[in-house]
C-alpha cells in the first residue's frame, strides 16, 4: 500500500503541534506565600520567591527567570499588536503579569497570604496534548 508522504509531513507536524500548542494555549502562572506555580506538558512546577532574578516583558514572550539550572526560565509568547495597543492605551497582559509579579517579589507584603492548593496550581497538559495529537492523527489520516 503505497502511502501519500504529505501524510507522513502530517503526522509529524501533529506531534509538533500535540507537544507545543498546550503550553501555548493552555498554561498557568499562580501565585502563593511560597512562590510561583507553573503548569506544563508533565506537571506543575515551583519557583520559590527568593529563586526569582526577574520577570520581564520582551516583546511578545513574558520571561521569568531563576537561578536553578534545572529551571533556569520560562518563557511563553503571544501575538502581540503593540500599534493597536498604544493606540487603545493598553498594555499587553505580558507586560501586566510582568510588572505584578516583580511587585509580589520585591514587595512580601504584596503576596497571596494562603499556599495554593493543588487545583489552583493547575493541572498537567499531557492530557490535552493526547487529545490534540489523537485528533490531528485522525484528521490526518481519515480526512482526503
Amino acid at each position: 500500500m503505497d502511502r501519500d508522504p504529505g501524510v507522513g509531513y502530517g503526522l509529524v507536524a501533529t506531534l509538533l503541534a500535540a507537544l507545543l500548542l498546550p503550553r501555548r494555549i493552555a498554561w498557568r502562572i499562580i501565585a502563593d506565600h511560597e512562590g510561583l506555580w507553573f503548569n506544563g506538558l508533565s506537571g506543575t512546577r515551583h519557583l520559590a520567591w527568593d529563586h526569582i532574578r526577574a520577570a520581564e516583558c520582551e516583546g511578545a514572550r513574558l520571561r521569568i527567570l531563576g537561578p536553578r539550572a534545572s529551571f533556569e526560565e520560562r518563557r511563553v509568547a503571544s501575538p502581540r499588536r503593540p500599534w493597536l495597543e498604544s493606540r487603545l492605551g493598553v498594555l499587553h497582559p505580558y507586560q501586566r503579569t510582568a510588572a505584578e509579579i516583580t511587585a509580589m517579589w520585591r514587595d512580601p507584603a504584596t503576596r497571596p497570604d494562603a499556599p495554593a492548593d493543588e487545583r489552583q496550581r493547575g493541572r498537567a497538559l499531557w492530557p490535552l496534548g493526547i487529545v490534540l495529537g489523537v485528533l490531528g492523527a485522525a484528521a490526518v489520516l481519515f480526512l482526503p
